[in-house]
């Protein structure tokens, strides 16, 4: 989902997924790319009830155009690739799949998945590079141990950060938001979320977002640098309901096919070799490619295949070692429901 909204802010969604698209080829280039690469990718689309917030900002349409979504699954199963729909947002349903041990790593355009508790980012764009030096790995560990960032910090420096829907712009610095976290409001906000029952966490909520304002109005540690009357009074004044109780529910209790006990929608991910037959007919009826343009834009999908069978072989010889799983912050949310 997250290539779709990159696309479809590159392209025009008014022709998004119509005819012969340029969101089309993009994608049947990037997933030639992904098969020539030794690893086994699973792919996940945002659902129905995604929330219609993301990153901060108000979702511009709610659902991506159908027939792209068609099209790219069609692709997704003549490469060979495996997928499914999440029925909240895609990121929340990728970090319960990398808790299970089912996936090793995320890929995305975003790092704000560290808030769904994934523990390793590759951040590449679109197209995805072959260039190492074009891609950034995160991983919760080594943003701890380097920054001292929990869970709770990364999550009060996105509440503070955050975009505004109304006015589009932020009503702090990043800069301000993580000085705040040495004072420790975010450990206590998320320790507060988890642990309390909704009267109880509201009025939690009072004294926190009181708190909150005396200390940028006087920094009494001298851990801001400066004062900040401002940004005091743009909470008290115009964000009454800081922090949105929404957004906390959206990033600790997501919707995802874990939710109320259900059973994971896969239990091993797995690709195989690309249908090249498949391919071609898609290129000829769906992209509108030549005999001979067909040929030579499958030949990735060849070298896709003989990628494949070497890591079919691979698994046969050296199983895969189970990595343990890890419970995200929404699993620790729901102990304590």
């Amino acid at each position: 989902s997250a290539w779709m909204y990159s696309l479809l802010n590159v392209f025009s969604w008014c022709q998004a997924g119509t005819g012969w698209s340029h969101e089309i080829r993009t994608i049947f280039h990037c997933l030639s790319s992904i098969s020539q690469m030794p690893l086994h990718p699973y792919f996940i689309f945002d659902g129905l009830d995604c929330p219609q917030l993301k990153r901060g900002k108000d979702i511009v349409r709610p659902c991506y155009p159908p027939l792209l979504v068609q099209r790219f699954q069609e692709l997704l199963m003549a490469f060979g690739f495996s997928w499914h729909t999440a029925p909240g947002e895609a990121e929340a349903e990728l970090a319960c799949l990398q808790s299970c041990a089912l996936i090793d790593v995320v890929v995305t355009l975003y790092n704000d998945v560290l808030l769904f508790g994934v523990t390793c980012i590759v951040c590449s764009g679109i197209p995805p590079s072959g260039k190492y030096e074009d891609m950034q790995l995160y991983s919760s560990d080594t943003l701890q141990n380097c920054t001292s960032l929990e869970w709770g910090d990364l999550l009060l420096i996105m509440l503070m950060s955050s975009v505004d829907s109304e006015t589009g712009c932020r009503w702090c610095s990043t800069n301000v938001a993580h000085r705040l976290v040495n004072y420790g409001f975010g450990k206590t906000l998320f320790q507060a979320t988890i642990m309390f029952q909704f009267v109880e966490f509201m009025e939690f909520i009072a004294r926190w977002h009181d708190n909150v304002c005396e200390v940028l109005r006087m920094d009494p540690q001298h851990l801001l640098g400066c004062r900040h009357h401002k940004l005091a009074c743009i909470i008290v004044e115009e964000c009454i309901e800081f922090p949105d109780p929404t957004i906390l529910a959206m990033y600790l209790l997501p919707l995802t096919s874990w939710s109320e006990g259900c059973h994971p929608p896969i239990a091993v991910v797995r690709s195989c070799q690309p249908d090249l037959a498949l391919l071609a007919e898609f290129c000829s009826q769906r992209l509108g490619w030549s005999p001979d343009t067909i040929w030579s834009r499958l030949m990735g999908a060849h070298a896709g295949a003989a990628m494949h069978t070497l890591l079919q072989v691979s698994l046969a010889i050296v199983p895969n070692t189970p990595t343990p799983p890890h419970h995200p912050p929404s699993t620790v949310a729901r102990e304590h429901q």
